[in-house]
Formats: C-alpha cells, structure tokens, sequence
C-alpha cells in the first residue's frame, strides 16, 4: 500500500534547509512566526532537532554499524553500515518528515525551503551544518539588559528563590556574551550565517523581513512582505494587545525595545555592562 505522504516528503527532502537560534528571550519565537508567515517558507517551533535528534540517529547509525562487525551473529556475507559522513540522507529524510508532519495548511509545491527554529542552535551550529551542508543560519541577538528582565519574568518559576535579580542579570551577561562569541567563530565568516538584531528587526520589520526573506531564497514582493509582517505583528501574536501592554504570564510579554531602562535599577544596569563586556558597543548597545 503505497505512502500518501511519500510526494510531499520527496519534495520537502530536495528543498534547503536553515535553523535559527539565539538566547532565551532574544526574539527567536517572532522570528520563527516571521519567518513562517511567508507562503514560501516553513519554519518550525521548537523541535531540539539538534539537541535530541540527531543525536540519537548518529547513536542509532553506532550501535547498527557495531552490530554489523560482530561475526557471531551472521551465518551469510553481511552488508557495511553506513560511514558517518555518509549519514547525511537519514538526516535529510528525517527532518522533511518532521517538516511534512508540521505542514499545516502550506502548500508544499510552493515552498522554496524549510526550516526549524530552537534558541540553543547557537551552540550547535557545527554539527548542523555537518549534518546539512550548505543549510543556512540566522542568530538573532538582543540587547542583554531586555533579554535578562524578559527572562527573569518568563522564567520566574524555574528560577531558585535565593536567586536575586542582581544574580540572574550577571549570568544571563555571561552567557550572552560569551555564546555570541562562539556561534560567531563557528560561524567562521560564512555568507551562509547571518546576524540580526531584535532592536533593528523591531524598529524597521518590513526592510529587516525582505533581507531575511531574501537570504533564504524566497520573495521579497512587498505585498507578501507587509503580508508576513502583519501575520507576525505583536498585536496579532499577543491577542490584540499593543506594543508596550504588559502581560507577564504571555510568551509575547511586552513587544517593546529598550523597556529595561524603565526596570533595572543603576547597579543592576552596570553589573550587565560590566559582564557584557565590549560586544555592548560592537553591537550598538551603548
């Protein structure tokens, strides 16, 4: 009985592939629903692709190519396992089938390429693009003072309660700085990396969405622009509220650049510069 599905996978398999991630509380959810707003695009939520399954297919792939060298359990000439720089068909097949699976209402003859967006693909990215040669990268970075008061809000419940406000802002700096750093030397250079700020994304989403659009090969006609930006406005995410109206509890809790200054006291401020380091001026911050 043959495969219904089978025509769509086939088609998804050939398409490029791109990933996105940055820190919690970056903006990396408005760019997945950005990004998924246009027609000739998928991106997917949160699926850890990186995280927890290619993982378990390159064990899976092991402990098949070991079994594979045991004599005892052959009695005729047996076949050689794939080697794993060989795997890269499997990864393919399974990511359009997580793909076909997440389609929705997408037309799959429409789609120019496919992606997946979890923040910690920043830390992945050379094993991405070990497993997708040529697949593309967009790392969006936030200012860390809104990304730390964001995420001490969002996070409240997982956060220890002997752990302070002044704590969560210093590591949260540490972290941002320092996994920056890191995707940006994985990245070595390449035209196939590209770095977006939140703050710009906000301040000018229709000339940001176009670049972005256009690096992942789709549009850019403004009609499908203006169309993708609205489908992905914070009025349309948040349920109607405007930028600026507060809920704490929603995952788009304020929709507004720069809110830190209204929250951080000075010392809390200057422990986030401090640990933040130079990459605040690089990046326009202060």
């Amino acid at each position: 009985m043959s495969d219904p599905f089978e025509p769509v996978h086939a088609s998804l398999r050939r398409l490029p592939v791109f990933f996105v991630g940055g820190l919690p509380r970056s903006g990396t959810t408005w760019m997945q629903q950005l990004l998924n707003a246009h027609p000739e695009l998928l991106c997917l939520g949160e699926s850890r692709f990186a995280d927890d399954l290619i993982p378990l297919l390159y064990q899976a792939m092991k402990q098949y190519g070991q079994k594979q060298m045991d004599p005892d359990r052959f009695w005729a000439p047996s076949v050689r396992p794939p080697m794993p720089e060989h795997t890269g068909p499997i990864f393919r097949s399974a990511f359009a089938a997580l793909a076909g699976a997440n389609i929705g209402d997408k037309n799959p003859d429409r789609l120019v390429a496919i992606g997946e967006k979890t923040p910690e693909n920043i830390g992945a990215l050379k094993m991405l693009w070990k497993a997708f040669p040529g697949s593309r990268f967009i790392h969006i970075v936030r200012d860390p003072r809104d990304g730390a008061v964001s995420g001490f809000v969002r996070f409240q419940r997982k956060i220890p309660k002997d752990f302070s406000r002044e704590k969560y802002i210093a590591e949260y700096s540490r972290n941002w700085i320092t996994r920056i750093r890191a995707v940006r030397e994985d990245s070595g250079g390449s035209a196939d990396y590209l770095e977006v700020r939140y703050e710009d994304l906000h301040a000018n989403t229709g000339t940001v969405a176009a670049e972005l659009f256009g690096f992942l090969g789709a549009s850019t006609a403004s009609e499908l622009v203006a169309e993708a930006v609205k489908a992905a406005s914070f009025e349309t995410l948040s349920g109607g509220r405007q930028q600026g109206e507060e809920d704490p509890a929603s995952h788009y809790r304020l929709g507004r650049a720069g809110g830190w200054r209204e929250v951080l006291s000075t010392a809390e401020a200057e422990i986030a510069a401090r640990e933040a380091g130079p990459l605040l001026a690089e990046l326009d911050y202060i």
